[in-house]
């Protein structure tokens, strides 16, 4: 079970998380980066007319992260600015560190985001081609996200907002699958899959034990090729659990 994108009924084990359509952020500079993913789940929603089709064209990684960045900048009225791929040579690159200051010669890091899209297919295939891939991705990502000790990062100083100063972990999670009747059944075990994996690798929604998904959009249908699928994403905001 997921969150209703009509009711923002959560699942359970994730009930007293905040609904992302209900919960305005207040000073977002200062509330981090899980007030962000909130909004952001809100604003991939407005769009999903537009996201639905891409999922059917190949990975979105990328336009996902700047999709992320643009919310962000526009949330916190311009204050925090999110840049992508950074890391100088020798360090880790991360997928997104969004950064503050009073001038461009003063920026610092406050928080760390390395994002993963998972898929079932690629593009417009019509069976599970792609989950080979997951629990691959997913082993990258429990080393990726992490405490981060270091002073600087890409030259910038890092004074980052999160709790135990980690990294955070943005999983995207696409299902796509032309219309018929066993495709609700196998997308819930398609997500089942995910998370199996996900705990395998001991990744845990934010502060909670088990790598739990917030639905974006379900069953958004779009028509391609004289064919009808469905397209549905999930996101989870994973940290690295207690080994």
């Amino acid at each position: 079970m997921v969150a209703s994108p009509s009711t923002g009924v959560l699942p359970p084990g994730i009930d007293r998380l905040a609904n992302p359509v209900a919960s305005p952020v207040r000073s977002v500079t200062t509330r981090g980066i899980t007030q962000l993913y909130y909004k952001y789940i809100g604003h991939l929603r407005d769009r999903k007319e537009f996201i639905a089709p891409l999922q059917l064209t190949g990975r979105l990684e990328d336009y996902l992260v700047h999709e992320f960045i643009a919310c962000a900048y526009r949330e916190s009225g311009g204050k925090l600015l999110g840049l992508s791929n950074v890391g100088s040579r020798g360090e880790q690159k991360f997928d997104i560190a969004f950064i503050q200051g009073s001038s461009p010669r003063s920026p610092v890091i406050i928080g760390l985001v390395e994002a993963k899209y998972l898929r079932n297919a690629h593009r417009l295939s019509e069976i599970d081609s792609a989950k080979d891939e997951i629990a691959t991705t997913l082993k990258d990502l429990q080393r990726q996200v992490r405490r981060f000790d270091k002073d600087k990062h890409a030259g910038i100083p890092v004074y980052l907002r999160s709790r135990n100063k980690e990294v955070y972990g943005l999983v995207l999670v696409s299902y796509t699958k032309p219309v018929d009747h066993s495709q609700r059944k196998d997308k819930e075990e398609f997500y089942k899959f995910v998370k199996k994996r996900a705990v395998e690798r001991r990744l845990r929604f934010l502060d909670y034990e088990t790598p739990e998904l917030n639905s974006v959009y379900e069953d958004e249908a779009v028509a391609a090729l004289g064919t009808r699928y469905h397209a549905s994403l999930r996101a989870g905001l994973w940290r690295a659990g207690r080994l």
